[in-house]
């Protein structure tokens, strides 16, 4: 009986392995696919008894607790709020991607499977951007499959996702390829990582993944270079920037339609809804004001909504779910402590990633930090599907990793 249980764990851990790792290829695919991985991961972990595994790893990196730490201080929040207890509770559990690592590096301690997440990764984005060549070119047609089209080549996420997954993907590719010690396949990744920065900057109007983007090509300078690719690295986003303006009727359009509303946000009144940049800068505005009138404990987790209709009255205001700013959400759900909680995180991360710089994974968690931390300042990405489970997965391959392991670079 105890081999045969044992026989069923042993499985249970590999099916909990290709199950983490087949999530590197849902991620920027299939919501759906996402929850059934998530589910078989869980249980399957649950049986193998890999959990066994986490107070050795813990006690090796504790810095594994950070992610649901952050969920324990959110949780706290809920102690008190201005909705009942079942919202509050609902609304927490949209940040139960912060609970992952404790499931995720157990797995991905096994550096195979971790190769396998980064393959599965790298081929579910190598298929989106192929596909988002094609859309922007006209080679495939506008259809039902896909969110975009000629004038906004998303495939399967939408724009803001797609922009944020590709360029890290950039990042992945470049370091690759870098690593890689056959030339064809240096190429090819090179010519990849090409073609991601082109669809990002060119193809797609995802602004805040251009942003990042710019970062990430910063930081791989830095990384290569020293400083002095500081210097490099500013040369080759203005030149992109440039390129992107004069050729790309996309980019073009983006950059005077942004203008365009950030003008207008300063006579209107009330945002209209076709402005982006008008709600957010409205939604900003309030919502520093709500955090000034609650400054120590906010408004309680899940609160944010009704505390914003309540101070906003304005009949033909958009009264938003969340405030499209992580940092501004947390404040006024948290108070002023909460933020510097999540600001915390991110800086713990960053420094120990780049404490171990020089091996694949840690260099990919600096750059999943810096993508993560700059998009919150646009967008409440803890609470957003695919950029909280991207984060969480990630950082949990990174954080799995023994810096001085061979097999850095799965090339």
């Amino acid at each position: 009986m105890t081999e045969t249980w044992e026989a069923v764990q042993k499985h249970s851990r590999s099916v909990a392995g290709v199950s983490v790792a087949a999530l590197g290829f849902s991620l920027p695919i299939s919501t759906s696919l996402d929850g059934i991985l998530l589910v078989i991961t869980v249980i399957a972990w649950a049986i193998s008894g890999a959990y066994r595994d986490l107070s050795r790893l813990v006690r090796g990196n504790r810095l594994i607790l950070l992610l649901p730490g952050l969920f324990v201080v959110i949780a706290l929040g809920m102690v008190h709020g201005m909705v009942p207890f079942g919202v509050r509770a609902k609304y927490l559990w949209k940040h139960d991607d912060l609970l992952l690592p404790l499931v995720f590096v157990p797995l991905l301690a096994d550096v195979t499977v971790r190769e396998r997440a980064l393959w599965a990764f790298g081929a579910g984005m190598t298929l989106t951007l192929l596909i988002s060549l094609c859309l922007a070119t006209g080679l495939i047609p506008k259809s039902s499959w896909f969110h975009g089209e000629t004038a906004n080549a998303t495939v399967f996420k939408l724009q803001i996702t797609h922009n944020i997954l590709m360029a890290v993907t950039a990042l992945l590719f470049a370091e690759v390829a870098v690593g890689c010690r056959v030339s064809w396949q240096r190429y090819v990744l090179g010519l990849l990582a090409f073609g991601a920065v082109i669809d990002v900057f060119m193809l797609v109007q995802g602004r805040t993944g251009q942003i990042v983007l710019g970062l990430l090509i910063l930081l791989w300078c830095e990384r290569r270079l020293g400083w002095r690719g500081v210097t490099a690295g500013v040369v080759v986003v203005a030149a992109l920037l440039v390129m992107s303006f004069s050729l790309s009727p996309v980019f073009q359009k983006r950059v005077e339609k942004t203008v365009t509303e950030i003008q207008q946000s300063k006579v209107d009144v009330v945002a209209p809804e076709a402005s982006s940049v008008g709600l957010r800068l409205e939604w900003y505005k309030n919502t520093a004001r709500l955090v000034t009138t609650h400054p120590l404990v906010g408004v309680g987790t899940g609160s944010f909504a009704e505390a914003y209709r309540e101070m906003v009255t304005e009949p033909n205001a958009v009264k938003p779910a969340h405030p499209h700013n992580q940092y501004l959400l947390t404040a006024s759900d948290l108070g002023i402590g909460g933020v510097g909680v999540l600001l915390g995180v991110f800086g713990w991360l960053w420094w120990w990633f780049r404490s171990e710089c020089g091996h694949l994974y840690s260099q990919l968690g600096q750059g999943v930090v810096i993508t993560m931390a700059v998009g919150c300042v646009f967008n409440s990405f803890l609470i957003d599907h695919t950029e909280g489970l991207f984060f969480a997965w990630m950082v949990s391959a990174a954080l799995a990793t023994n810096p001085g392991e061979e097999g850095g670079h799965p090339c």
